[in-house]
């Protein structure tokens, strides 16, 4: 009887560059659009409340003080998603990784409030004839910068990361049915293992919470993964494979008999000898009347 393949997921490196590549221009547009949505929204937020106060301030002035703020955000994005990309949280690089990001939350947080800061000490005296000051320590101004601006790394690497993961389970998808169509083989992951086995000797699988405990040429394989998409994969091999139950996903040739249980509902035996149960709601699929 022929073992299964243990292999690592074949991968093109190229593909997986593309992939990466997407992944973070992705999530660079989707970071910036949510941090110019933040931008309207409290311009216009602080438009209102100075109108509500009475006080006779330009309209301009929410839009220039944001923007002294969403400005070096901006230009920060693409290297702070940078860092996110070359140092993902994985396992194996954990502290690394955790070591690179909290420096580099550090230096955003600093380059962030120093050039706000800046451009405000430039921008306030020539616009409302007044230096620009604020309330409180400069202790107590950091710490409250700071926080909003670790908050936004955090938000932007977990965009990333989000994207990534995305990008990666298509790809590995996509891999796996090229391999059912050429090479009739499926493709599963079982914890840290990736399985290549011959389709032509699934038997029947069993869906188990967020995994499917599978059956192949007499050998159990709990794999992450549902069972359309296993049933996709079988498809794609060209294996009659089909659903007789919500739970259940049985090879059609390797059915032996199809028993009535007196409710509806059938008992399904394989050539192995194992019995499942079918639906009668799956019936049809069967071609049991």
């Amino acid at each position: 009887m022929a073992q299964p393949i243990q292999v690592q997921p074949d991968i093109d490196r190229q593909a997986e560059r593309e992939t990466e590549t997407r992944a973070y221009r992705r999530a660079l547009l989707i970071s910036a659009g949510i941090i110019l949505t933040f931008y309207v929204l409290n311009a216009l937020s602080i438009g209102t409340e100075l109108r509500w106060s009475g006080r006779a301030w330009p309209d301009y002035l929410p839009w220039v003080q944001e923007g002294s703020a969403i400005l070096p955000m901006l230009v920060a994005l693409p290297v702070v998603l940078w860092l996110g990309q070359r140092f993902p949280f994985e396992r194996g690089r954990l502290a690394m990784s955790l070591a690179v990001h909290a420096t580099g939350l550090l230096a955003y947080g600093l380059f962030q409030i120093a050039v706000m800061f800046t451009l405000r000490d430039l921008i306030w005296p020539s616009v409302y004839g007044f230096a620009y000051t604020t309330d409180g320590t400069m202790l107590d101004v950091f710490v409250y910068e700071f926080r909003k601006q670790a908050l936004a790394y955090v938000g932007f690497q977990f965009i990333l990361s989000t994207d990534m993961a995305l990008e990666r389970a298509r790809m590995e998808a996509g891999a796996a049915a090229t391999e059912a169509q050429t090479r009739h083989r499926i493709t599963l992951k079982c914890g840290g293992r990736v399985l290549l086995l011959e389709a032509e000797g699934f038997e029947c699988a069993q869906a188990a919470s967020n995994y499917v405990e599978t059956r192949f040429a007499g050998r159990t394989h709990l794999a992450r993964m549902t069972l359309a998409q296993l049933e996709c994969l079988l498809a794609e091999a060209g294996i009659d494979a089909v659903r007789v139950h919500r739970s259940w996903l049985v090879n059609r040739d390797r059915i032996r008999e199809i028993a009535p249980t007196g409710e509806g509902d059938v008992t399904i035996t394989l050539d192995t000898g194992a019995t499942i149960p079918g639906s009668r709601r799956y019936r049809d699929r069967l071609g049991a009347g």
